[in-house]
């Protein structure tokens, strides 16, 4: 016997809430759904068209779109001819630049196969060993397995040198390429995209990677790279090192969409999982809701979309009409404020949790520098910045761009917002 599916109060086949990354292959979230943004969007695609090759940085905040905003770009590119995948690139703690040229090399290859999936060449026989062992070694330090260090023909258990994806990778890339652009295609785009899950340690370890493989595998022609993230970890990423900053264009930021273009994107959200392909399904809020809460989630749109997800569906496990009637913001606030303040409780400890009281007790919508932090909150000056710390890494407070001589200033948002009004 099927669950029961409360969204079908609304004639909706699922949550309009879901916070999923839309995808050109995906069916249940495609980038039809995608809205705004146009302008950045024919910012990024003029520097793809503009070169055989590209090395560009998406920035901001936490869940503001920036990997959804990128595979619409991607969505684009593949109208106009490029090839490329839904699928990301990691960076992970650690990561070699072994490891990293491995993986982007399979990017490159994934898109080829994916646009060409019947094409036979010597440099797709190439490329498909040694990504056969870059996945089969987990990232490509030691190819020996299939022997690519030997010319690449056959499985082998002879030793190749710890150097063999230094070596190969690139060589192995650039025949890809080649075969790409002798296909028609103008170029293949890759997405390395989680900069912001990276430590200050890893983003500068990130950094030298990208210096070490600058030569050999960045400026290859017909290779376009999309790096995102955090801006702090893109600034730290891309900037560290003149030889990256020389070739990359300027990082693009991401600001928040406007809370009518949520609107539109909710609205679009529903008319796509209508029960009755007819007519848009039935808004489980209404609008007055979005207005007054999407603002204190700051442009986080992931964060205000699990945030109406939870709490909608708390509501409809009760609902007795069908439809109810669109859910308002004084009737969702309070099952909000209870289910966040038992999740930030749990998440950053009742010492934080009372940092953030004696904050409410001032303004909730307070900017304030770390020094005042430190009087309010009677702390020294290193035990503040850790607070600081744990407590923007929760999501419940941001710090805003420094002004011109000016300390920076912080201001709580997010689920913060919503417990503490």
């Amino acid at each position: 016997m099927p669950l029961p599916n409360l969204w079908q109060l609304y004639d909706l086949r699922g949550s309009p809430f879901f916070q999923s990354t839309l995808g050109a292959a995906s069916e249940h979230f495609p980038l039809s759904l995608f809205i705004g943004r146009a302008p950045e969007q024919r910012q990024l695609l003029s520097v793809i068209g503009g070169g055989r090759s590209s090395r560009q940085a998406v920035a901001g905040a936490p869940g503001i779109g920036k990997t959804t905003f990128v595979q619409s770009v991607k969505g684009a590119a593949i109208d106009a001819g490029y090839w490329t995948v839904d699928e990301v690139i990691p960076l992970y703690s650690g990561d070699s630049v072994e490891a990293v040229i491995g993986r982007l090399l399979a990017a490159v290859y994934d898109a080829v196969v994916t646009a060409r999936p019947q094409a036979s060449s010597p440099a797709l026989d190439a490329a498909s060993q040694m990504v056969r062992a870059i996945r089969l070694t987990g990232g490509g330090a030691n190819l020996s397995v299939l022997g690519v260090g030997a010319g690449m023909s056959r499985s082998t258990g002879a030793a190749t040198p710890p150097g063999a994806m230094l070596l190969d990778g690139p060589r192995v890339m650039r025949d890809l390429l080649a075969f790409a652009r002798d296909a028609g295609a103008p170029g293949v785009i890759v997405h390395v995209n989680n900069l912001e899950n990276l430590s200050d340690r890893d983003a500068l370890a990130a950094a030298e990677v990208l210096r070490s493989i600058r030569d050999t595998v960045l400026l290859l022609d017909g290779l376009h790279l999309i790096l995102v993230g955090t801006t702090d970890a893109v600034v730290t990423v891309v900037n560290r090192f003149a030889q990256v900053r020389s070739v990359f264009s300027p990082p693009l930021l991401l600001e928040w969409l406007a809370t009518f273009e949520v609107e539109t994107l909710l609205a679009e959200r529903y008319r796509h999982l209508s029960m009755a392909p007819d007519r848009p399904g039935h808004s489980p809020i209404d609008a007055e809701t979005v207005r007054a809460l999407y603002p204190l989630f700051r442009g986080d749109l992931r964060a205000f979309l699990k945030s109406l997800e939870d709490g909608v569906a708390a509501l409809l496990g009760v609902a007795r009409d069908a439809p109810p009637a669109p859910i308002t913001f004084d009737q969702l606030r309070p099952v909000l404020q209870r289910r966040n303040e038992m999740q930030l409780r749990s998440t950053i400890g009742e010492t934080r949790f009372a940092n953030l009281v004696a904050w409410t007790q001032t303004d909730p919508a307070a900017e304030l520098t770390q020094a005042e932090l430190q009087e309010l909150w009677a702390l020294s000056q290193g035990t503040v910045s850790l607070a600081l710390k744990a407590l923007i890494a929760a999501g419940c407070v941001e710090a805003l761009p420094r002004r011109p001589g000016e300390p920076i200033a912080y201001v709580m948002t997010g689920v913060a917002r919503v417990v503490f009004g």
